[in-house]
């Protein structure tokens, strides 16, 4: 068995929901701090959790969240140490929200990591989605110089030309349209002030935090929808 199938089972027993191995080199060396693999670790929200926020009730998917939040560094923090045990070296990227800018970017978010490993492409609202979860998930990631066995990167987005359901749901008006592909700049078809203001408004309003809350787009995803398994999807996917 390959340090690659090793890895993934071992991740896998501790509650991951997917793992992705992404070969880096195509990004700045700085940007991957001169590591050339990447692995991209997802734990993933409950169907409960989505559908009572698509009703109204954002609480269970607050309450998953910073469950999730803990569980990710762990998984980060061992996948780390078994590539250092089996001879690499590695650093874990274990926050689950990513150092950013003024410009609230970050140099290498985790869902770059996610579509370079093939799991999944960017939806409209610029959040990662998968087959098996469609955007119902939470990243971690490592970087190392293990040889892992990478997936095939996703270069495009794989949403119907027609769906606009989290761009008609965002009550921050964030989503504006254009489907992502790996040049298109994120400020083309996001904005991620409108997301953050939009969100602290809704946590604030339900859930009584000040916090950047609120999974609308993640919910109504016909992608989240079709996996989990509630509502009647009718979008076109």
């Amino acid at each position: 068995m390959t340090v690659s199938e090793q890895l993934k089972n071992e991740l896998y027993a501790r509650g991951a929901a997917l793992v992705g191995f992404a070969e880096l080199t195509c990004l700045p060396k700085d940007a991957r701090q001169y590591f050339d693999y990447g692995v991209a670790i997802a734990v993933s929200y409950t169907k409960e959790a989505m559908q009572e926020n698509a009703d109204g009730d954002p609480a269970r998917y607050y309450s998953e969240m910073r469950a999730l939040n803990q569980k990710l560094p762990e998984l980060a923090n061992f996948a780390a140490q078994f590539l250092i045990g089996a001879g690499y070296k590695a650093l874990p990227k274990p926050s689950t929200a990513v150092a950013q800018d003024e410009n609230l970017r970050s140099a290498l978010p985790h869902k770059t990591i996610a579509t370079l490993s093939g799991l999944g492409w960017i939806g409209r609202c610029a959040a990662l989605v998968t087959r098996e979860f469609g955007s119902a998930i939470r990243l971690v990631a490592v970087l190392t110089d293990a040889p892992l066995d990478c997936g095939v990167p996703v270069a495009e987005s794989r949403c119907g030309d027609a769906c606009r359901a989290c761009r008609d749901v965002c009550p921050g008006h964030a989503v504006k349209g254009p489907k992502w592909h790996r040049s298109l700049e994120r400020e083309a078809f996001y904005d991620a002030f409108n997301c953050r203001d939009a969100a602290r408004a809704r946590a604030r309003a339900t859930l009584g935090v000040d916090e950047t809350v609120c999974g609308l787009c993640i919910a109504y995803c016909p992608f989240t929808r079709q996996a989990l398994g509630y509502y009647e999807v009718e979008d076109d996917v």
